[in-house]
């Protein structure tokens, strides 16, 4: 069966590269997840099958087992584990070098881009260096990529990952061979005047140009129209639309399309291809002119993965067009992605080369045997049919990544083909005519007058759909095992298109069906405690035996113009998770390390009660918090129980001046299994409520991070913790507190500076690794 699915999918040369590529991905991606032997172990086994069944000989098995370590040590020699910088970090320092990126200025009072460094200063100290940083601006400059600048700020090396479902944001940088920050402000930046040359001066001036064409396209568009004919026609960086534009871009499912991608190389191409030959122009001519065409287009867009991606395949069919020769559409696809992987390992990681090529191999494996199957004219199918099948190949890795599925894609990118066509194409002549200036304006003002109208319409379809009900559906996070047992029932469908849905097939689809639906279920019925790990700050989730689940505070409020700490953190918890209801948030006390993420929860999730220790607080936050309808707690109040559960809370009462001590209490009893969550509150709060608690306290989080007076030792011996957790992290306060820390030490101490985030189930503690995961 498996001989014959092979057969009915791939060609023999093709199948070979294919499976080529496939060992040396294997080999990258044992690399990037530290899981080389299970990687070779998944090879293996698929060889020894082919092996046992004759598939291949012992020959191309060998040499696919030697592409797996050519694989791996490629992107071992290539990708870098650390450079110079990280050496220095963290502390001040004065760095010089050029701009390498195009300025990213999209964020609110705020530009990012990556920084070469030649020379840096620190502790007395001058040091010649060959490394990068990316560099964050606190406020917009002139920058451009090519410019020199001398610039102070506090060099950093990203945060380990120390929470689940948290974004790896050094992993992210390792990718551009980066690995510290620089936070800088505005004020210390200093441009120094250089002669450009090579490829940094090629770049600057391709980016002036492109700067210089999109201004003169604003004098006639404007926002929000400006930045998707921007992105359209010159990629994602060359101009950010505003917000409520990629919200709504990305409820429609279209997002995509505001970065230039392989579609629009295709687009353009065809377009080109299709006027010429109307034209009676030679066809060798045409072809010519294609690839030029193409290759302009690809540095317009700023060479991203898909454009890169869609340009060589286009330009290796065109020259064979030009010698009469066709090629394997896989076996090139797979070549394509061979070379861009040997060239940097690194492309791996980036979700759109995923979904590039993913999407890519989805269409041309299935689009030939649905569309015969369908019998429709081509130019239906084309239209119809294509937009469904790529949403069917890019749907797990967008909820992979995402979280998320766009309900009404389908639909609106069925309707949007005819208005990307003419913008893409449009877009693009009138940006190369733009090119000579003397008539740029002119140019500019004939095509804006007949692009403008699609743009709008485009603007509105996307609105339109975004405001339907359940525009955008928020999915769990799928395994891994999941997705690729998706992508076998894809697979399979592809043989029944191509053959006929034998009996065989079709109880694989349904086989592979029940395994995805199984392997979904949770059948887990224990209640947890998940103490995040926020620095100095609070955040934690309970779930009860029925999966009902209360926040309990919600760390640090944003700054500037980023998120809080609940967004990053618990809430990408949450949507990994599939979790939308919270039965409730208990809010211990409104200082900002406490309640600071509390309305982006409120705002983002279901929650049906809000408890609160006040409500005459006159804090901005609390205000901001009445606004939802709290219910001030009550003490002794049992807010919630289920079988032997019971959730209850206790305030002491004190002056409220003393609002930490007046923090929410949170006792979670679970039969004789008692946790008690203190907030901010002490040893005077515990006085207060001690004679309402059980003779013994399993779990005990430390209020106030440890800080001086929040326990005695009269305290733990009555209260007898076998685990005591402090949630704290880099501070000037001198949390936790030495005495605090002796007191404590006949218990389990867990803290999340040093442990990590933290759990509590059936009685066990254990504490979040990047790598494992969960470890007692």
């Amino acid at each position: 069966m498996i001989r014959e699915i092979l057969g009915e999918l791939f060609h023999k040369e093709s199948f070979l590269l294919f499976f080529t590529v496939l060992s040396y991905i294997l080999g990258i991606v044992g690399f990037f997840c530290d899981c080389s032997v299970q990687t070779l172990t998944i090879l293996t086994a698929i060889l020894l099958l082919f092996l046992v069944k004759n598939y291949v000989g012992w020959r191309s098995a060998l040499f696919w087992v030697a592409i797996f370590f050519v694989g791996y040590f490629n992107a071992e020699l290539r990708i870098k584990n650390s450079d110079e910088l990280c050496v220095i970090a963290p502390q001040n320092v004065s760095i010089s070098g050029q701009v390498v990126s195009i300025p990213d200025d999209g964020l609110k009072s705020r530009t990012r881009f990556f920084f070469q460094v030649d020379k840096v200063k620190f502790a007395d100290k001058v040091e010649n260096v060959s490394a990068k940083t990316f560099v964050n601006v606190n406020g917009n400059g002139d920058f451009n990529i090519g410019d020199y600048y001398e610039i102070k700020g506090k060099l950093r090396v990203p945060s380990n990952v120390s929470n689940p479902s948290q974004f790896d944001y050094g992993k992210y940088l390792q990718n551009f061979n980066t690995f510290t920050t620089l936070f800088a402000q505005i004020d210390d930046c200093k441009q120094v005047n250089i002669q450009l040359k090579g490829s940094k001066k090629f770049l600057r001036e391709l980016n002036n140009l492109r700067q210089e064409i999109i201004s003169e396209h604003a004098e006639n568009i404007k926002s929000p129209n400006i930045e998707i004919l921007g992105g359209i026609v010159f990629g994602d960086d060359a101009v950010s639309p505003p917000d409520y534009i990629k919200k709504a871009f990305i409820n429609s499912g279209i997002l995509h399309i505001l970065a230039a991608s392989g579609m629009n190389v295709a687009l353009i191409y065809g377009i080109w291809f299709f006027i010429l030959s109307k034209l009676k122009i030679p066809y060798r001519v045409n072809v010519v002119g294609g690839i030029f065409v193409v290759l302009l287009y690809t540095l317009m867009t700023g060479m991203g993965a898909s454009v890169i991606r869609a340009a060589i395949i286009l330009e290796f069919i065109l020259i064979g067009k030009l010698f009469d020769r066709d090629a394997d559409s896989i076996a090139l696809l797979s070549f394509v992605a061979l070379l861009m992987l040997l060239f940097n390992p690194a492309y791996i990681n980036d979700v759109g080369f995923q979904l590039s090529f993913i999407v890519t191999f989805g269409l041309l494996v299935m689009s030939p045997p649905l569309f015969k199957k369908v019998n429709a004219p081509n130019w239906f199918s084309s239209s119809v049919f294509i937009p469904i099948i790529a949403q069917l190949w890019v749907a797990p890795i967008q909820m992979f990544y995402f979280n998320s599925f766009s309900l009404y894609s389908v639909i609106v990118n069925i309707l949007i083909l005819p208005f990307v066509t003419v913008i893409s194409f449009g877009g693009f002549i009138s940006s190369v005519l733009a090119m000579v200036k003397p008539i740029a304006n002119v140019v500019c003002l004939v095509f804006d007058f007949v692009l403008n109208p699609f743009l709008s319409g485009l603007v509105w379809i996307s609105d339109y759909f975004s405001k339907l009900p359940a525009s955008l559906i928020v999915m769990p996070k799928p395994s891994l095992l999941q997705v690729l047992l998706y992508y076998i029932l894809l697979m399979l469908i592809v043989a029944g298109l191509k053959k006929e849905f034998t009996r065989k097939i079709s109880f694989s689809c349904l086989f592979v069906v029940l395994i995805i639906f199984i392997s979904g279920l949770n059948f887990s019925k224990s209640s947890e405690l998940i103490v995040f790990d926020v620095k100095n700050a609070d955040c934690m989730l309970y779930k009860t035996p029925k999966n009902k689940y209360f926040v309990i505070d919600t760390g640090k409020m944003a700054y500037g113009s980023g998120k809080s700490q609940l967004s990053y953190i618990l809430g990408e918890y949450l949507k990994d998770k599939g979790i939308r209801n919270i039965e409730g948030l208990i809010l211990t006390h409104f200082d900002s390390d406490h309640a600071g993420g509390a309305e982006d929860l409120i705002q983002d999730f279901n929650v049906e009660h809000i408890y609160v220790s006040s409500l005459k607080n006159k804090s901005r936050i609390a205000r901001r918090i009445y606004k939802y309808s709290p219910e001030l707690v009550r003490g002794g109040q049992e807010i919630y129980s289920e079988n032997n559960l019971k959730i209850t809370t206790y305030l002491a009462g004190l002056d409220e001046e003393k609002e930490n001590e007046n923090s929410i209490i949170t006792l979670i009893s679970e039969g004789d299994y008692n946790i008690l969550l203190t907030g901010d509150a002490g040893v005077e709060a515990y006085q207060k409520v001690e004679r309402y608690l059980p003779e013994r306290i399993d779990v005990l989080k430390v209020g106030h991070h440890g800080a001086r007076g929040v326990v005695n030792k009269e305290m733990i011996q009555r209260l007898n913790p076998e685990y005591s957790i402090i949630s704290t992290g880099t501070n000037n306060y001198g949390h936790p507190n030495k005495v605090i820390l002796n007191i404590l030490s006949p218990t389990k101490i867990l803290r999340t500076d040093r442990n990590n985030a933290i759990k509590i189930t059936k009685g066990k503690a254990f504490v979040y690794n990047s790598k494992k995961g969960w470890i007692e």
